[in-house]
C-alpha cells in the first residue's frame, strides 16, 4: 500500500516516456524530410524545363524585333505550324525556329547554323501571326515526366511585335 503513495515516476517510466517521445519526433521528421524530397525531385525538373522555355521566347523576341516586317509576308518565310521563319532587317539572313517533334526540342537556325535551344517541348503554335501589324503571339507546350510521378504539362506564352518595316 505503501507504493500506491509515493508521488513522481519511477527511472524506467522516463526513459519508456522519452523513447517514445522520441520515437514519434524522429518518425515525423523521417515523413517530412521525405516527402520535401519528393516535391524538391518533382518541381525541379519542371522549373528547369520552363526556365529553358522562357529562355526560348526571350531569344525568339530579339530575333523578331531585328526582323523584316515584310519578311513574314514572304511566301516561304512566316508562321506555320510548329516553325516560323523570317528575316533580319539589317542582313537579310533567315532565322528559322522549328519544333523538332522526335526529339521534343526547339531548334534555332541561322543561315546554316543550327542550334538546339530547349528541350522537352512537345508543341509550338503560333495563335496570332500577323504580317501587317507584326504581332506574333507563340505558345510553348513543355512536357516533363519526373521520375515516380505523373508527367505535367505547362504552357509558356508570350506576344511580341516585328518593329522594322
Amino acid at each position: 500500500m505503501a507504493d500506491m503513495d509515493r508521488l513522481g515516476f519511477t527511472a524506467l517510466e522516463l526513459v519508456i516516456a522519452t523513447g517514445v517521445v522520441f520515437g514519434v519526433m524522429g518518425g515525423l521528421m523521417l515523413m517530412t524530410t521525405d516527402a520535401g524530397n519528393r516535391v524538391w525531385a518533382r518541381t525541379d525538373s519542371q522549373v528547369a524545363t520552363m526556365t529553358a522555355a522562357q529562355m526560348v521566347l526571350n531569344r525568339m523576341r530579339e530575333d523578331l524585333h531585328a526582323a523584316s516586317l515584310a519578311s513574314l509576308s514572304e511566301e516561304e518565310l512566316g508562321c506555320d505550324p510548329g516553325a516560323i521563319s523570317f528575316r533580319r532587317a539589317s542582313d537579310g539572313v533567315v532565322i528559322r525556329y522549328q519544333l523538332d517533334a522526335a526529339a521534343g526540342t526547339i531548334r534555332r537556325t541561322v543561315g546554316a547554323a543550327t542550334s538546339v535551344l530547349a528541350p522537352n517541348v512537345s508543341a509550338m503554335t503560333f495563335p496570332t501571326c500577323d504580317a501587317a501589324t507584326g504581332v506574333v503571339r507563340v505558345a510553348l507546350t513543355t512536357r516533363v515526366a519526373p521520375r515516380r510521378f505523373p508527367t505535367a504539362t505547362h504552357i509558356v506564352e508570350s506576344q511580341m511585335r516585328v518593329q522594322n518595316p
